[in-house]
């Protein structure tokens, strides 16, 4: 019987040691899941879902008072907003490149490994950029897509993902 249970023993340990630490670069990856609607009214929310890797597992933000930046920067060629330490997930819209900003909490690594991944949404509301009136029933509907970027700690950029087009209905 002792036999049986150091071989056991013996049997588990060697199967632990197959376990092989995840291979993630130390810039984070990203992939678009899903949108929680395709189709919404002006001014509702909609949850944009996306996942993500980190080699060196280091995602959140450190906050700073006073980060502020021109949320259409990007159509004028500044990337500033990108680089605010207080946010570190970044929405931009197709319809004018406006950039979007939030802050992840902090994603503690429970593992031996140093690579992380998991997956963060996005509630977001979405208002029509075709008419300041809502409602109005003579607007046309107005689609738009995000493309995604997360930072990480170390200043590290992920690709780049885009979300599938949402129609947004200002009646």
């Amino acid at each position: 019987m002792k036999m049986h249970f150091i071989f056991l023993i013996l049997l588990i340990s060697s199967l632990s040691a197959c376990v092989k630490a995840p291979s993630y670069p130390i810039e984070p990856h990203i992939e678009f899941k899903s949108v929680s609607s395709s189709y919404v009214y002006s001014g509702k929310v909609d949850t944009i879902s996306f996942s993500f890797t980190d080699g060196d597992g280091d995602i959140g933000v450190i906050r700073r008072d006073g980060d502020s930046c021109d949320q259409c920067s990007l159509q004028h060629g500044d990337s500033a907003c990108l680089r605010m330490q207080s946010f570190n997930v970044f929405l931009i819209d197709s319809r004018d490149d406006c950039v979007t900003y939030f802050a992840s909490p902090y994603v503690v690594n429970t593992s031996k490994f140093p690579g992380i991944s998991g997956y963060f949404e996005v509630i977001r509301g979405i208002d029509s950029k075709k008419c300041l009136n809502i409602p109005d029933p003579t607007c046309p509907l107005d689609t738009v897509s995000y493309t995604i970027v997360l930072r990480d700690m170390a200043g590290h950029f992920s690709n780049l993902t885009t979300t599938t087009p949402i129609v947004v209905d200002p009646r």
